[in-house]
């Protein structure tokens, strides 16, 4: 008489989906190399203060700084509180507005209000603050 060997049933795995989603991509001061997806219809606030979404106060290069040296960081101080908002309302009209009297640059130009149109064709520079530059581009991430 032979045993059967019984073999687990094993539940599907969930398909690994991967999307590309506009993004904003620290390249230049605090920021840099911090990663912040935009969510439809969500308005997300950049500047210094903790209470903004993406925070100066959050970056690794921040929190990196002795107390001290923060307190002393004359280049932090140039982000406003609240320097700038975005809002993606679907990949053809993501609106940036300028919060700040230190303005807000978008590709070179100082603006209160833009709609972006073309991010899923190109990347957008956004500059404010003494050195801060976030590049607004399609990245892919993993949605699991």
């Amino acid at each position: 008489m032979s045993e059967s060997a019984v073999i687990p049933v094993r539940k599907a795995e969930k398909p690994l989906v991967m999307q590309r989603i506009p993004t904003l991509v620290g390249t230049s001061g605090h920021f840099t190399g911090e990663v912040f997806p935009l969510e439809y219809g969500k308005t997300i606030a950049v500047g210094r203060s903790r209470a903004a979404d993406f925070s100066l106060r959050r970056t690794q290069k921040y929190r990196d700084q002795k107390p001290e040296d923060r307190e002393s960081d004359a280049d932090a101080k140039t982000v406003s509180a609240k320097h700038f908002e975005i809002t993606m309302y679907n990949l053809g009209s993501i609106e940036i507005r300028n919060l700040s009297s230190n303005g807000t640059f978008v590709d070179g130009k100082r603006i209160d209000t833009l709609i972006v149109d073309d991010v899923a064709k190109k990347s957008h520079e956004i500059r404010f603050g003494k050195d801060e530059v976030l590049k607004l581009e399609m990245r892919v991430h993993e949605d699991l």
